[in-house]
């Protein structure tokens, strides 16, 4: 590839990738690679970058800095979710904004399904009180069953579909809702219909608090909410009102609105709700899956742009 596309890595330098992987990006790219933590850091340190390319928190990829970069042309965040990059800016400069869901879609479809599994057969609540000398075979809780229940998923995207196809052994019926699949279901009619439900939607102004005290109310009384996509989509007040008042069954959580939490906050140490620290994503194939796929769409993003 001639006049090689400039991509710069902003999150780390090179020391932070798995062996081999500089060196197979530079082999369709000029890569370069430096953590910037503002962004007259990033303005300073690559001012001719094409392709910017960051995962975990944005630092440096804000509007003031990008607005005096005149030859970027996209935007690349490794892993699920845009909400951490300027989308509006990136649309109205006409620069690409890319991710890669597929890195991690396994990983967090297993862990949505674990969830479901713990809350429904209430295995951290036994696992404590087997521990705690509780009486051995008491059964308190165990007010689910998952086979042949319906299940119903906010967001049809890579995830949720991973999801649809771990749960079939279960025999469930799986319903979803998503504005851009033309075979889903009424947000409304879908919690009114759930036994459960997995949130999988991004994150965008549009989702934000989705789930709200409104939407919680339409849901059946021992209905479980699994969220593993941001925690905002979620009302967390109304979340904590709706389990308070025993307007849900429960909720299984791995994300919140602040992160990480308050030690007091309500869903952190509400009974009814189980909460992992925001680690769906992660598993031992995490940092292979992760960087080959972003090497990948990176070799996608400038073909792409040398073609253009």
């Amino acid at each position: 590839m001639n006049n090689k596309i400039k991509v710069c890595l902003v999150t780390a330098g090179v020391e932070r990738l798995p062996e081999g992987t500089a060196e197979a990006i530079s082999e369709f790219a000029d890569f370069r690679a430096k953590r910037c933590e503002t962004p007259q850091a990033l303005l300073e340190t690559f001012p001719d970058a094409e392709v910017l390319w960051m995962f975990g928190p944005n630092l440096c990829l804000k509007p003031e800095a990008l607005d005096n970069m005149p030859n970027v042309k996209a935007l690349m965040r490794s892993g699920s979710g845009l909400d951490a990059l300027p989308v509006d800016w990136a649309k109205s400069h006409g620069v690409g904004v890319y991710n890669t869901p597929e890195s991690i879609a396994e990983c967090v479809a297993e862990h949505a399904v674990a969830l479901l599994i713990s809350y429904a057969r209430q295995i951290p609540q036994y696992n404590a009180r087997a521990k705690a000398g509780y009486e051995w075979g008491k059964v308190e809780g165990m007010d689910w069953h998952l086979s042949r229940r319906t299940l119903g998923l906010v967001g049809y995207g890579c995830i949720a579909r991973l999801v649809e196809k771990m749960v079939s052994g279960f025999g469930m019926k799986v319903i979803h809702h998503d504005p851009f699949q033309p075979d889903s279901v009424d947000l409304d009619e879908l919690l009114a219909a759930s036994d459960f439900v997995s949130v999988h939607c991004p994150l965008t102004p549009d989702t934000k608090g989705l789930i709200d005290a409104r939407r919680l109310s339409l849901m059946k009384s021992n209905a479980i909410l699994v969220n593993t996509s941001r925690g905002p989509v979620v009302d967390e007040d109304a979340l904590a009102d709706a389990l308070d008042a025993g307007m849900i069954g429960g909720a299984a959580i791995d994300v919140m609105c602040e992160e990480p939490p308050d030690v007091n906050s309500r869903l952190l140490q509400h009974p009814k709700c189980i909460v992992t620290p925001h680690v769906a994503a992660f598993s031992c194939d995490f940092e292979k899956n992760f960087f080959s796929r972003s090497v990948e769409k990176l070799w996608a993003i400038c073909v792409s742009l040398s073609d253009s």
